[in-house]
């Protein structure tokens, strides 16, 4: 039963070993997000294209639930550099890129809106694990450093490649 298992093992590494980030994948997924500047939950969307081995750009959107009559979405542009940690299943990676984000309040007695929109820079570091092939999961933190108003997200994912 031991060398069943230890035999099970090694095949799950093999085929886990095999999934690695090569120029050309694409990959798109979901995120749960918090961000720390409106104290909210909310959902991302990205997609992936690795230019080259290990490298790889993202486009990224994410939209923070409604909270004291203020919502926050953001448009992302980022570059990330993935570093393998164990057997190409396990990544580190550093992020950096620009962002677009839009800030709206609204007065619930007036109904008027006063919105910010803003450019900025994002930094930031993650980890990403290898389920298999096609999916990969997530966990990463992202500062947005923009004039006046810095939010820190931390984000929860799953990427599906293609």
């Amino acid at each position: 039963m031991k060398k069943l298992f230890a035999i099970i093992c090694v095949a799950a590494l093999a085929l886990c070993a095999s999934a690695q980030v090569n120029k050309g994948q694409a990959a798109a997924g979901i995120n749960l997000l918090y961000g720390s500047e409106i104290k909210s939950m909310g959902l991302g969307a990205r997609f992936n294209y690795a230019f080259i081995d290990q490298l790889r750009g993202q486009v990224e959107f994410d939209g923070y639930f409604k909270r004291h009559n203020t919502t926050w979405f953001d448009v992302s542009i980022n570059a990330e550099y993935l570093v393998p940690i164990k057997t190409d299943v396990l990544y580190v990676y550093p992020k950096a890129g620009m962002t677009y984000s839009m800030k709206t309040i609204k007065d619930p007695v007036t109904k008027e809106k006063d919105e910010e929109n803003h450019v900025g820079l994002n930094l930031g570091a993650g980890l990403e694990y290898e389920i298999n092939d096609h999916f990969a999961a997530t966990l990463e933190y992202r500062h947005t450093i923009i004039r006046r108003v810095d939010q820190g997200s931390f984000a929860l994912g799953v990427n599906y490649k293609f």
